[in-house]
């Protein structure tokens, strides 16, 4: 998937960070809207803790490219993260997850920092996390 142009619709699946062992991973399924610059999904952060962490969030946000320099192009997305209760989004109840990641202009890897709300109704943040498309390595959600 890597030779193919990301313009229109497409959708491309993530994970951001769990590459130190008890480190949370935050695993992602977007559908990415390139007109409109918006993107929207679900996602899952997990942590073998006690009690285990499992929140689920569905996403949605935009991007903009970032150019430096010629030929050093860069995604930054923002989405925000709304818990998942029953048949619809928990909207009402406030976010649960903030995103910020850049991205290669490939869309396949880059950096994210990250804040959720935890079971306790702390947030926790993630700084600096790792980001590399799946394309369907992780399972669905």
């Amino acid at each position: 998937m890597n030779n193919i142009p990301r313009v229109g619709l497409f959708p491309i699946s993530y994970e951001i960070g769990g590459a130190l062992p008890g480190a949370p991973l935050f695993t992602m399924h977007l559908g990415v809207f390139t007109p409109g610059e918006t993107v929207s999904g679900m996602g899952h952060v997990t942590q073998a803790i006690s009690p285990p962490l499992d929140v689920g969030t569905a996403l949605h946000g935009t991007f903009t490219y970032m150019t430096v320099m010629p030929k050093n192009t860069h995604i930054l997305v923002t989405m925000t993260g709304y818990p998942i209760t029953g048949v619809t989004t928990g909207r009402e109840h406030g976010p649960n997850v903030k995103l910020r990641m850049v991205l290669n202009d490939d869309w396949e890897a880059g950096t994210a920092n990250y804040k959720y709300l935890d079971h306790a109704g702390e947030w926790r943040e993630v700084k600096d996390a790792a980001v590399k498309a799946t394309h369907g390595e992780t399972a669905a959600l």
